[in-house]
């Protein structure tokens, strides 16, 4: 994926890749080739294993929370009338990616 335009801070992106959920969310929708994604398939795709018993709790989260967060910082499309969720592609959230995944996980 190549960056679009890198309008999104540098500290915005470093908050959008703190949490392990949108970590999750975002290698997802990167394997998905830019693709739009329901955001109850995502769900059920990044669903912890912790949660053995989600109850729905994920897609919640998603909604409220993971994906607006994203959005504001323009690294993925999130129509909430449809429910879809698509990757814009950024060059420096992929490497901050590679990095926590290299380096710190």
């Amino acid at each position: 994926m190549h960056t679009e335009t890198q309008t999104a801070s540098t500290e915005t992106l470093l908050r959008a890749v703190a949490d392990p959920e949108r970590r999750a969310i975002l290698r997802h929708l990167h394997a998905t080739d830019s693709r739009a994604v329901g955001v109850d398939d995502l769900a059920e795709a990044i669903e912890s294993r912790d949660r053995p018993t989600d109850d729905g709790q994920t897609a919640i989260e998603l909604h409220h929370t993971h994906l607006p967060m994203l959005a504001d910082a323009e690294v993925i499309e999130f129509d909430r009338e449809r429910g879809a969720v698509a990757y814009r592609g950024d060059d420096r959230v992929e490497t901050l990616l590679e990095f926590v995944s290299d380096r710190l996980e």
